[in-house]
């Protein structure tokens, strides 16, 4: 058994004194002794026990799962329910029947119970689940903020279905945190997210940089971008009616550029004219093709 992570205090009551000592992986395991080697070894018994109790968990879950595969619903709601209370997966499998009605009567409200208690214990689908339902108003009063919070826990565990839903619900907002959303959904391989933002590159052609502006400090570099927009691409987009705003500006060894398709140009990067390879072309003549844009 590998070294436990623990802390410890020495209490003194009417019952006596003793040791209590707890893991810091699994906090809510606890052992109880007169010295300090009797509370450790009864920590480690408890610990035991646990990891037991897990196993056994984990065979049922797989057991449930292959029930419910095969449509026989009563049999996985019976084993869901026995975890339910201390399960996670338990619990989001045992909302999830309800939701769909499966072996069930159809219940939101309980879904949402089984929901919320699975979201408070850390489970990243459970909030994925309760930003939908607070996005869509199902079984609760719809609420952007309460969404946003939801999805924003399920984002932050790698999930790009809910990095995606961030970039779509903040883009009115907040526009730098939407497309850093919007840019890990499409690199995690999110396919609407591929579909709604363009990134260009020449990067892997490049050979030269361009020293001067690399050792410009960022706000100059910034300053240098922004200029490229309203000098080289205002002047052109505007003539159709469109333009860009500079969302962020991330420098480096690759800079990036984030922009924001204005007006007419909101379609652009779905139009057979190539606006995004113009785009970067203006930014290569002034830094280099080691760059990358990214346009929403």
């Amino acid at each position: 058994m590998e070294e436990l992570k623990t802390h410890y205090h020495y209490f003194s009551n009417e019952e006596g004194d003793g040791y209590e000592i707890y893991s810091c992986d699994i906090p809510d395991l606890k052992g109880f002794g007169e010295t300090y080697d009797e509370a450790m070894a009864d920590l480690r018994k408890n610990l035991k026990r646990y990891e037991e109790k897990s196993m056994e968990a984990q065979s049922l879950m797989e057991n449930a799962i292959v029930a419910f595969d095969r449509k026989d619903y009563m049999v996985a709601k019976s084993i869901w329910e026995g975890l339910v209370h201390t399960n996670t997966d338990a619990m989001v499998n045992l909302g999830t029947m309800y939701v769909k009605g499966f072996g069930v009567a159809k219940s939101i409200s309980t879904a949402y119970t089984l929901f919320e208690r699975a979201a408070s214990m850390g489970h990243e689908t459970a909030s994925f689940y309760l930003g939908g339902m607070y996005e869509n108003g199902i079984g609760v009063t719809a609420d952007k903020a309460q969404s946003i919070r939801y999805y924003t826990v399920a984002a932050e565990a790698n999930m790009p279905t809910a990095q995606l839903k961030l970039g779509i619900l903040l883009r009115d907002e907040d526009i730098v945190s939407s497309m850093k959303w919007m840019i890990r959904a499409a690199h995690a391989g999110e396919a609407q997210a591929h579909s709604l933002l363009t990134y260009v590159s020449n990067m892997s052609e490049a050979n030269d940089i361009n020293v001067a502006f690399r050792m410009m400090d960022e706000s100059s570099q910034r300053a240098k971008v922004e200029m490229v927009i309203a000098e080289n691409l205002a002047p052109t987009l505007a003539s159709d009616g469109g333009g860009v705003e500079l969302v962020n500006y991330i420098a480096g060894d690759t800079p990036e550029i984030w922009l924001r398709y204005l007006g007419a140009c909101s379609g652009c990067h779905l139009g057979p004219t190539s606006t995004a390879g113009m785009i970067l072309e203006q930014f290569e003549k002034v830094i280099d093709k080691k760059i990358v844009i990214y346009l929403w």
